[in-house]
Formats: structure tokens, sequence, C-alpha cells
């Protein structure tokens, strides 16, 4: 994809969308050092993709990849956290959260993400619960709305062996880690209905007894799943408290949310369906 620019002194100037390895290594860095207090890789892939749309999203991930192994100015300050001209900091210190991801927290002196239990939980729907043939995480923004970004989906197919096949089942899940947020997680995993056959609520164990009745009363209500889980990456933990419903969703919204993976990701689209 091309865009032509209007100069006042040699008129019409072509600038590509589609960045080059060594442009996008540049732009990440550039954004690093604007970020002194550091920024999160998941965060800088999505912008790059964001204002270049045309770049394919591995090249991005393999050029980043790259750039942080091989800069001596990149220092990595936590799981998934880089900045630009600071030392390493010591797994068991405590290191600032960035201001702009509001789904960071530090526990026992450890920084950690809602990014961090996407791909366990994504295994565990798929292997613990039996409840997916396929998972994969998504998280973020890429659907261009929270309400309409879970953080992990996955589907259920039928398998060859069955005699008797059925259309795929779509399963998406909402995963917090501020145990503050129940009634915002329980409103977001609510919307996913309206392209998902199952979803799942997962919140951390370290909600209060009173939320935690809550929510699962209400997710009792609205055919919701409700899994609790521990804030360690190395062992979440993961524990069913509810089993989530089928119920028939939106056929639009489905093929929307259908559209948005496919044009994000075909691959991760081609695994699933």
């Amino acid at each position: 994809m091309i865009l032509r620019i209007l100069s006042r002194r040699s008129g019409f100037i072509e600038v590509a969308t589609k960045l080059t390895t060594a442009q996008i290594k540049a732009a990440v860095k550039q954004k690093i050092v604007a970020a002194p207090e550091g920024v999160r890789w998941t965060a800088l892939v999505n912008e790059i993709k964001a204002e270049y749309p045309d770049t394919p999203i591995n090249t991005i991930w393999g050029s980043t990849q790259t750039l942080f192994k091989n800069d001596p100015d990149i220092f990595k300050i936590a799981k998934g956290i880089y900045a630009i001209g600071q030392a390493q900091v010591a797994k068991d210190s405590i290191v600032a959260v960035p201001k702009d991801d509001p789904d960071t927290l530090i526990e026992a002196g450890k920084v950690i993400s809602e990014s961090d239990f996407y791909d366990s939980f994504a295994e565990w729907l798929r292997d613990g619960l039996d409840e997916v043939t396929e998972a994969i995480s998504i998280g973020g923004n890429i659907f261009k709305s929270k309400w309409n970004t879970p953080d992990v989906i996955g589907v259920l197919r039928p398998l060859k062996g069955d005699l008797i096949k059925f259309e795929p089942q779509i399963v998406s899940a909402e995963i917090k880690i501020d145990p503050n947020q129940p009634v915002t997680a329980f409103g977001q995993a609510v919307s996913y209905r309206l392209f998902s056959h199952k979803c799942y609520l997962v919140l951390p164990e370290t909600t209060t007894a009173d939320d935690r009745d809550r929510v699962e009363a209400l997710c009792t209500v609205f055919g919701l799943g409700l899994v609790t889980f521990k804030l360690d990456p190395e062992n979440p933990d993961f524990r069913l408290q509810t089993r989530a419903l089928l119920a028939q969703p939106d056929m639009a919204y489905v093929n929307q949310m259908a559209q948005r993976l496919n044009a994000y990701d075909n691959k991760a689209f081609d695994r699933l369906f």
C-alpha cells in the first residue's frame, strides 16, 4: 500500500506504509526512548501494526525480538517490559509499572501482566477443561474495542471419529488480574456472548468472598463460566467454579469477529476454523 502526500516544492511524494525490518527497529527504538519508565513488548507491536497496517505482524514480532537481543542500549527491566539505558532489575526487586498499562500490577515484588496468563489459560481451556479442540490468546485491542476482544478464544470442532457432526462452537474468555475489577470483567465477558457459544470469566483467587459470590450468582443467571486462579504465571492453578452454558450467538457478530481475526492474523484464524 502506498500513500501519496502533497509537497509544496516537489509535488506528490510516495510514502510506504509497509515497513522494512530496519524501519521497524528504528520505530520501536524511538518509542522505547520516549517511554523512560519502560514499555511492554506487546504494546509496541500493536502500536506499530496500527500505524503501519500493511506491515506483516510476524515481521514486526521478529524485528523487535532481534532488536531486543542485539541492541546494547535496550534492557529488559521486567517480564515483557523494555527500557533504554537502565540496568537489568533483579527478579525479586520491586520495579515501577508503566503508567499506561492498566493490566499490570505488582505481586510479591514482581511485575505481572494479564498477558502472562493468556497462553496458559488457552492450554488449560483445551487440555484441562476439554472445552475446545484449539485455543489461542488474543487480548489487547486488536478488534478495535475491549468489549469485542476476548483475551482467549477457542473453537470446539467435531473430530474425524465423531459419528454425529456439529457446527463449530466458539468459546471466549476474559481474564482479570486485578481483584478489584470483577464488575468490569463480568461486563466484558457478557459482551462476548454476542459472538460466542460459551464465555468464561477468569478472576484471581484474591477476589473478595463477597465479590466472588455476587459474580458467581451473575454468571449462573447469564450462563457464563467462572474460573479462579493464582497470581503466579509459573503456576496459575486454574480452578473451575461454574461451567459455561451453551447459547446461540448472533451470526452477524460471529462473522464480524471472524473477519477481524482473519484480517489481523490469518494463520490464527486458520488454526481455529
